[in-house]
């Protein structure tokens, strides 16, 4: 095989991920899938190895799928599986953290011979449980858990299980329908596969697999090796529940292989769900070393051979069942910052400064329930200014207002990005967003916001002298009654149309001095 042979193989397998991926977008029935693009599709060899995904994929999904995959093979091992097969979990130690990201992934078989699979993983709506994660204190409480579990048996639909999921959300036409986005989504992955095997006189994708992922790891381990060998420490500090918490890091270099080590991580939180299992917490240090190694680097299962990650079990970023999970991000999103901030000595000028966290808001009562995704001022680095608004480390999008509107009963009476909050420094962080909500009617029908606020706490500095960026924030505005914080856990309960939600994401860290 030559090497125009295998880029044209890889190229075309990317190209399968990405009509997987249009095939979601185009059919979801959410905001947080169809326009916040909460999603990621992905090709896996016959083992489970990730092979290939979609570019416009959720990083975090990316790297959690095949842990997935590994669960739902190990419940269903690969000699009971069968054409028309289709396999379901959200399980979040297994899958990507909490109980709303589900997993749907479809074997492919050819010739009777299991060829490889195709999956997604996307945030679904709803997923029943509390709307106010503050006093929630196990996972229990957060909404349905789907074990390792067949959607479809041999071709035909488990209609127990779907009506099951349907008896447990507020808007079950919603959550099947995208549950159906997803099994669409893998029926055209699956067809284009089988395509690309037949016409390149491919019996098995093992091999093909073998040499691209052979390469990757080969590439991943010289992008390692050029890292001076040591132990590079790093820090970051998030919100937490009661009181700010420090996450530290140390990025052991040797040769060309690299450990993360979160030793010293606090105890996982008894409430408030801000825990992430180390699923979640490997997903994402990879994807920030990612960033920096080898952002151009094809990225499957042999790119992340050489990393290894470890977190004390029982901490915040490996927590136990029956953990809380469902705000996960309000920490998992400051693994980048301490990741980072640890190997800038090291690579000073492939690092960024802190990005703010980005803000969910979800708004639902009789009838709605919908997202808006809003993003905050992401970091500088050497030689470019942050940008704006825009989310990371997840590849989520901002959603429109035009399209929140007409799915919900709420006005967005202002958007706009918040004058001078991004951090100080030779090049400055990117801007925060502000958005000023309130009731649409007048009408018996409350309306209720639920945003969960980060970034309001702590201030994370920049890097080599860079000034940290506006902190987050969020009140209530009242007629009568003035203005009021918002509430911990930052469910809000709207009764009057001039009653306001007022919401600020914060700034991104500046970079030098």
């Amino acid at each position: 095989m030559t090497d125009v042979d295998l880029r044209v193989m890889w190229d075309r397998l990317v190209h399968i991920t990405e009509e997987c991926w249009l095939t979601i977008w185009r059919t979801a029935f959410s905001t947080i899938i169809g326009e916040a693009q909460d999603f990621g599709c992905e090709l896996l060899d016959p083992d489970g190895g990730s092979l290939a995904h979609s570019p416009r994929s959720m990083p975090v999904f990316n790297l959690s799928l095949p842990r997935a995959v590994a669960a739902l093979v190990a419940r269903f091992p690969r000699e009971s599986l069968r054409e028309g097969d289709v396999l379901v979990t959200n399980d979040p130690w297994v899958c990507a953290g909490h109980l709303f990201d589900i997993a749907v992934v479809t074997p492919v078989f050819r010739r009777g011979r299991l060829a490889g699979l195709v999956g997604s993983i996307a945030h679904c709506s709803d997923i029943g449980g509390s709307k106010d994660p503050a006093g929630v204190r196990e996972v229990y409480e957060e909404g349905l858990q789907i074990p390792p579990m067949r959607l479809y048996r041999a071709g035909e639909r488990s209609r127990d299980l779907l009506e099951l999921i349907a008896a447990n959300v507020r808007r079950p036409e919603t959550v099947i329908g995208d549950i159906q986005a997803q099994v669409a989504a893998n029926v055209v992955g699956a067809r284009r596969l089988l395509e690309f095997m037949d016409e390149c006189g491919l019996e098995d994708l093992g091999p093909l697999a073998a040499e691209i992922q052979s390469r990757s790891e080969a590439a991943m381990r010289a992008a390692i090796a050029a890292v001076p060998d040591g132990a590079y420490r790093g820090e970051a500090w998030c919100d937490g529940v009661d009181w700010p918490l420090r996450l530290p890091v140390e990025v052991r270099v040797a040769g060309d292989a690299l450990t993360v080590d979160f030793a010293g991580a606090p105890p996982q939180e008894p409430r408030g769900g801000v825990n992430c299992t180390y699923s979640y917490t490997a997903a994402h240090a990879a994807y920030a070393l990612k960033c920096v190694l080898g952002p151009d680097l094809p990225a499957n299962h042999g790119a992340y051979r050489p990393i290894e990650v470890l977190a004390p079990a029982g901490s915040i970023l490996a927590c136990e069942r029956p953990a809380s999970v469902g705000v996960r991000t309000r920490v998992g999103w400051y693994i980048a910052t301490a990741i980072f901030g640890a190997l800038a000595a090291a690579l000073p000028e492939r690092v960024k400064a802190h990005t703010a966290s980005p803000l969910s808001v979800t708004a639902y009562g009789e009838g709605f329930n919908d997202h808006m995704l809003l993003g905050g001022g992401n970091g500088a680095w050497r030689g470019g200014e942050g940008q704006s608004a825009l989310l990371f480390p997840t590849s989520a999008a901002n959603v429109a207002v035009e399209m929140f509107e007409a799915r919900t009963p709420v006005l967005v009476e202002r958007k706009r990005l918040l004058p001078a909050s991004g951090g100080a420094g030779r090049w400055r962080g990117g801007q925060g967003q502000e958005v000023v909500l309130r009731k649409l009617h007048d009408d018996d029908a409350p309306v209720l916001i639920a945003a969960h606020v980060e970034g309001a706490r702590v201030d994370v500095p920049g890097l080599f002298g860079g000034a940290p960026g506006a902190r987050a924030g969020g009140w209530v505005e009242r007629a009568g009654a003035g203005r009021a914080p918002l509430p911990q856990g930052g469910t809000v309960v709207l009764r009057a149309s001039d009653e306001r939600v007022v919401l600020q994401v914060g700034g991104g860290s500046g970079y030098g001095t």
